[in-house]
């Protein structure tokens, strides 16, 4: 009897932390499944790459992403957005080999390589359902390591066909990365180490070669490159700042405990006194684990520790709510909102919270809270759609249905989209700004329905 009343308790946890970890992993988007929308990681990535696009004088908005995948890979596409596997940053041996790959999928983007075909969109559409649909079986069936490698496995062939580079475009975007980084002054010996490693997989068989290495052609030939480069560089020896490897551990640490077995997390550090990236790391993994005691324990040493880090308030948050303490996971998540400069990813959190309150006064704090999160988002179906739930909770029932048709038309749902337009527009008492938002909206979905077709 003791046995099936703790099952069910681990099952209830596992429930809760599902939840977070679907939101972590699989947020919905159009470009690729499997990606991570964390504050945390994208902010500190994407402060890595600033100096970059200043010293390039690139003047378009350039995002970090990264995707929840063990292989070693990156790639661009041609929304100005560079993806990187979180097999990459935990893979790599330096935080200059981060920059240097970085700097090369730059090159893509300023040099008119990128170009994404619609099929390829498709294929990760429907694998990152297929893959959630799966990681959703294996919880009910009581697997929750299985549903997490569902989760985060599931789209390795989706990977190798979203982007392949020609050996022509590699070689123009490795010239362009070291020349940047001569800019910067920042060392390519990482570089020309990594490739040393890729080049190596020459004699292995297709099947454990990386991703990076299928993907990105003509590595030997990019190694006499780098080694050429570091022969005559005057900067070998010139490392990033001692913050930015500070920061770089953050996220590593941070991956590591979302990517990782959480059995050999907590064996690992055992009896340790443990650094705060370390502790950090076993924190999301008691939190995955369902240990919430033991995970609550290490999130307080760590705001102890660091009591002005939104992203320590964020997990407080979510470790809270998995616990189903409302009012504790409130509390965290304001904190979190506010250390962050108002991060639309957190106000999406908070948002979501004070929604499960099931009180009138949060629901109209989550409406302004969750609008926030759309500004700043736009592209986010899942913040639309928790955004039109604020909205209806409220009694806006015609923003209600613009937000829920802007989500369905983010999925490429036209049919979807069109039935809450139409909802929306038999409202009363329209103002002209939103009607003229709702018929522009159905122009758009009107034109993409007659594209279909033809």
């Amino acid at each position: 009897m003791r046995k099936k009343t703790r099952q069910m308790l681990n099952i209830r946890i596992f429930h809760f932390i599902m939840l977070f970890f679907l939101f972590f992993s699989c947020v919905a988007t159009n470009c690729y499944a499997n990606l991570i929308r964390d504050s945390e990681l994208e902010s500190i990535l994407e402060g890595f790459l600033e100096p970059l696009l200043k010293k390039a004088d690139i003047s378009s908005q350039v995002k970090v992403r990264v995707v929840l995948n063990a292989s070693y890979n990156a790639f661009v596409t041609n929304r100005n957005v560079i993806y990187l596997h979180s097999g990459l940053l935990l893979e790599a041996e330096t935080l200059e080999e981060v920059i240097g790959v970085m700097a090369h999928e730059l090159g893509h983007i300023v040099s008119g390589h990128v170009a994404r075909k619609s099929e390829s969109i498709e294929i990760a559409k429907n694998t990152s359902s297929f893959s959630t649909a799966l990681a959703a079986a294996a919880a009910i069936g009581g697997s929750g390591e299985l549903a997490a490698g569902l989760l985060i496995g599931g789209n390795d062939r989706v990977a190798r066909q979203f982007y392949y580079g020609s050996r022509v475009n590699e070689a123009v975007a490795d010239e362009w990365a070291l020349k940047m980084l001569d800019e910067l002054e920042i060392s390519a010996v990482s570089m020309a180490n990594m490739m040393k490693r890729l080049s190596r997989q020459n004699v292995l068989p297709e099947s454990y070669q990386s991703e990076y290495y299928k993907t990105h052609p003509g590595t030997k030939q990019r190694l006499a490159v780098y080694e050429d480069h570091v022969a005559k560089s005057v900067f070998n020896k010139k490392l990033m700042r001692s913050l930015d490897y500070k920061n770089f551990g953050r996220i590593v640490g941070k991956l590591s405990g979302y990517q990782q077995r959480p059995e050999e997390i907590m064996e690992k550090s055992k009896n340790r006194d443990l650094s705060i990236n370390k502790r950090y790391e076993r924190a999301i993994a008691y939190f995955r684990y369902g240990n919430l005691k033991s995970a609550k324990d290490d999130i307080d040493f760590l705001l102890m520790a660091e009591p002005g880090n939104p992203y320590f308030y964020e997990l407080a948050g979510e470790i809270a709510f998995a616990n189903k303490e409302l009012g504790s996971a409130l509390e965290y998540f304001e904190e979190a909102f506010d250390k962050s400069g108002n991060a639309p990813l957190i106000a999406l959190r908070l948002g979501r919270v004070l929604l499960a309150t099931e009180n009138f006064d949060n629901f109209i704090y989550a409406r302004d809270i969750l609008k926030i999160a759309v500004s700043g988002e736009p592209e986010l179906p899942f913040a639309r759609r928790e955004y039109a739930i604020a909205l209806g909770k409220t009694g806006d029932m015609a923003r209600a249905n613009w937000q829920l048709a802007e989500a369905a038309y983010l999925r490429d749902n036209l049919q979807e989209a069109a039935i809450h337009i139409e909802r929306a527009i038999i409202e009363p008492d329209l103002t002209p700004e939103l009607k003229g938002n709702l018929l522009d909206l159905k122009f758009l979905i009107e034109n993409s329905q007659k594209s279909k077709i033809r």
